[in-house]
Formats: structure tokens, sequence, C-alpha cells
């Protein structure tokens, strides 16, 4: 089992850069960086290429990290103590309202106004929490509490501002594809 998933964390970031290559490759109508196009059903717009000046920075680095080096301990074995319950989202959409949505976008598409000029752009949530890796509970709460300066990345760490639990909660609302209303 074990070996299982290493091998499906190693695939997903291994797709996840060959999209990036393919974007940063094909410089027709749409298909540059700043494009967002969909290939393959997969949203493959600016936030996941590497485009001129930006290698081995941002979500791409991160990635990269992961599919060489794995999640960092004491991340590696968390998962997500919180029930998966309406309420979990809804803490989870306050939380990212307050603290995600002004980079990431209200649909967290990396299109909030206050990460248009950030170099490299915010992640694209929406798509990664469409990828394997986006449902793997120690990715996602060891990238919002460490942040991504290690990656030349401006996203903050949260683990000193934000409680445990407030991460779990953003966590499972970015799993949960970013549900737009409460039910």
């Amino acid at each position: 089992m074990k070996k299982l998933t290493i091998g499906a964390i190693a695939a997903s970031a291994l797709a996840i850069g060959a999209i990036a290559y393919a974007q940063t490759m094909h410089s027709g109508p749409g298909n540059g960086p700043g494009s967002t196009m969909m290939q393959g059903g997969w949203h493959a717009g600016p936030m996941w290429s590497m485009g001129p000046g930006r290698q081995g920075q941002g979500p791409i680095a991160r990635h990269h990290f992961v599919m060489m080096s794995g999640i960092p301990a004491p991340y590696a074995a968390m998962t997500n103590p919180l029930p998966h319950t309406q309420a979990t989202l809804d803490q989870g959409a306050k939380v990212y309202a307050g603290n995600c949505a002004a980079c990431h976008g209200a649909q967290g598409q990396g299109d909030g106004p206050a990460g248009a000029g950030l170099s490299p752009p915010p992640g694209n949530l929406a798509w990664l929490s469409e990828m394997p890796i986006g449902q793997w509970d120690p990715f996602i709460y060891w990238t919002v509490a460490e942040g991504g300066s290690q990656f030349g990345s401006a996203m903050p760490a949260f683990k000193d501002s934000l409680s445990k639990d407030q991460i779990w909660a953003v966590t499972a609302y970015i799993q949960a594809h970013l549900p737009q209303k409460s039910k």
C-alpha cells in the first residue's frame, strides 16, 4: 500500500510537471504563459506554467520537491481530524475568504486582485483540488502552514496566524472543490 501511495504521488507530480513544461514549449495562440486554456479537462494556465524567468519557482517547485523528497516531517503522516461535515466546510469557507481569496480568487483560480502582480502567480486551487495530490491531507496542510517562501513564492506561512483546526478546515474546503454556497 505504501509503495502504491508513493507511486501515485510521484506520478501526479510528474504529470503536473509535464503539463507545465508543455505549456512553456507551445507559443501558439492561447498556449503561452498567461494562457488559461484547458488541456485534457485540466486547467493548464499561468498559475502552473513556469514561463520565462520563473523556472524553479512557485507551485511547480513545490510539486518537484514532493516528487523528489516527499512531504517533510512532521507533516507527512498527518490526517484531517475534523469531521467531514457541512460545518467544517463552512468554517473552511470563512478561513478561505479571510486569508486566501485575495490572492487565489473567490473560486480558487489564482486570479484574486492581490495576486495580480505576483511572480509566480498564486496557484490555481480549483485545479489542484481535482488532482490526486490535492486530495492528500499532508500536502495541503503543509502548503498552508509553511507558505511558499522556500519555493520562491509570496504565499505567507499561516502556521502562526491560523489555528490547526482553521488550517484543517480550509484544507477540507479546498479538497471539496471550493464549494461556493453552503447547503
